[in-house]
């Protein structure tokens, strides 16, 4: 058995086996997810095992790189639309928990390690605990072990913490949940108006006889037609369909839009558009690399292809398609027109059917090594203190540029969202399965000579920031009660919390605004808890 138990690859994979075993079991919606396979670790590190720590520091990278790719798709979309007021919750939240951090640290005079280690746990941000130990290990000082025993002390009862307050929340406030979610609605749908399809009558002489193309009807609104019905017929409005008195046509754009139909058509109506079967109506992913970034006008749909775009969503968002509008890899666009028009199109569109799940994987790499490059460039902060990224911080902040604009100079990158997943899963549980087997050689020791304060300062943490956090969003910000706990536990980087924000919603909201908080956050506490390193090692 010792034997079997010297080979490292088998260690590790047994710890991620058990681990991910272990994260699947829940208590009332709480479960450790993959820190599961932090605690198995834990145990295994105990007793003596280890795994190699090229494999965590691998895991480190793939990790943060998944991390910065999927936030980076709405980080800087947020900052536009959302201004200053996530990035202050964030900010505001995450830097208060540092501060306290700090104070304990200085006053109970914690080793900076074990204290970074703490903040990281209490604020349950593995993207951080990464971070400090890049630093402590590349700073060469302290132990990486004693900052994995802080992280695994704190977390736990902060994941709990954090779920109870959700839950407990909207009793607290006495809150109308379903008013709220109600008042919510009736805003987005004045701000954000969905794309819809309205019918109209030709009853306006001067369209009789014109070409789509010669209406110009971007000129007047940004709507595009997508059918006509003359008779019994149904067919494409493509660019070279001449129009007709009594003509049915259909008109795809936001509401305001397409009202404006009825000046320049004709009257609204309702007909049963889709009787013909030679019209065909689908939807269509994007895998073509030669179209990526190309305007609509370019291509010139109507003319070439003789099928009419109406729709494009690209992630989770419906963009009227106009002229001036780009196809990008990944989105999904509504293609109408006649069927046999329509399947070139797609097989123009999708390419070769395999390239939608692939990664384009020298974009990939080379995403990599310019993040571990820019994470070893030193940054000076003051006379006496340079801060480094590190190659995590590094690599996280490429990853974040590289995820919202979609490329490296000329290179597209197009990371499907199952691969996107399995690397920041794996890379997660194999920097865990390292990080936890080398605190475990010193878990016992540290409890032994600490006590169980840890867990007190642990709490003390993770209560300041929940508190400072919600100072913020209510009588501050005065965000409703779903918004505010979707931004809490994107604050303290809690995915349980948020299921058990969600449970309590019939919409979106919660999510929504974990969404848009948890990007700043997550960068925040990445670049703090390396400044706490910095600082501490120079003060305790």
């Amino acid at each position: 058995m010792s034997a079997l138990l010297s080979e490292q690859m088998l260690v590790l994979f047994l710890i991620l086996a058990l681990g991910s075993w272990l994260g699947h079991f829940s208590i009332r919606r709480i479960s450790l997810g993959t820190a599961g396979v932090l605690f198995v670790a834990l145990v295994f590190g105990h007793y003596g095992l280890s795994v190699p720590k090229v494999v965590m520091d691998l895991g480190l990278l793939l990790f943060v790189y998944a991390v910065g790719l999927q936030a980076g798709m709405r980080f800087f979309r947020t900052f536009r639309s959302q201004g200053l007021r996530f990035i202050v919750i964030a900010l505001v939240t995450v830097l208060s928990g540092a501060l306290v951090t700090a104070l304990v640290a200085y006053v109970w005079k914690l080793p900076f390690d074990l204290a970074t280690g703490l903040y990281t746990g209490a604020l349950t941000c593995t993207p951080a605990l990464a971070s400090v130990i890049d630093s402590v290990n590349r700073m060469g000082l302290g132990s990486s072990a004693a900052v994995s025993v802080g992280y695994g002390i704190a977390y736990p009862f902060s994941m709990v913490g954090v779920v109870l307050v959700i839950q407990l929340l909207p009793k607290l406030l006495r809150r109308d949940l379903q008013a709220e979610e109600a008042h919510w609605r009736e805003e987005q749908a004045l701000e954000t108006p969905g794309i819809v399809a309205r019918q109209y009558r030709i009853t306006n002489p001067n369209v009789d006889g014109r070409l789509v193309s010669e209406i110009d009807l971007h000129r007047l609104s940004t709507v595009n037609l997508s059918r006509v019905k003359r008779g019994d017929k149904v067919f494409a409005a493509t660019a070279g369909t001449r129009l007709q008195l009594g003509d049915v046509v259909m008109a795809v754009g936001k509401e305001v839009e397409v009202a404006k139909m009825s000046v320049l058509l004709g009257e609204p109506t309702e007909v049963q558009m889709d009787v013909n079967t030679d019209v065909k109506s689908i939807d269509v992913y994007v895998s073509e690399p030669s179209l990526s970034s190309k305007k609509l006008m370019d291509l010139k749909i109507w003319d070439r292809y003789n099928v009419v775009i109406t729709r494009i969503r690209r992630q989770g968002l419906e963009i009227t398609p106009t002229g001036t509008a780009t196809l990008e890899i990944g989105d999904s666009i509504r293609v109408v027109g006649e069927s046999a028009a329509v399947d070139e199109f797609e097989h123009l569109v999708a390419g070769k059917p395999a390239r939608a799940d692939e990664t384009q994987m020298v974009t990939f790499l080379v995403g990599l090594v310019l993040g571990v490059l820019l994470g070893n460039i030193s940054i000076p902060v003051t006379p006496s203190l340079d801060l480094r990224l590190g190659n995590a911080g590094g690599v996280f902040l490429v990853g974040l540029v590289i995820g919202h604009f979609g490329r490296v100079g000329n290179f597209r990158l197009w990371v499907p969202p199952a691969a996107r997943n399995i690397t920041r899963e794996l890379g997660l549980m194999l920097f865990l399965a390292g990080a936890g087997t080398n605190a475990g050689a010193q878990l016992v020791q540290v409890i032994q000579q600490y006590g169980w304060s840890l867990i007190a300062i642990g709490l003390l943490v993770s209560s300041v920031t929940v508190v400072t956090g919600l100072i913020l969003m209510i009588p501050v910000y005065r965000m409703t009660t779903l918004s505010t706990m979707g931004a809490l536990c994107a604050c303290m980087t809690n995915p349980p919390g948020l299921g058990a924000a969600q449970s309590q919603a019939e919409t979106d909201l919660p999510t929504i605004s974990y969404a848009s908080v948890y990007p700043a956050a997550l960068i925040f506490k990445i670049l703090l808890a390396q400044l706490l390193v910095e600082i501490l090692s120079k003060v305790l």
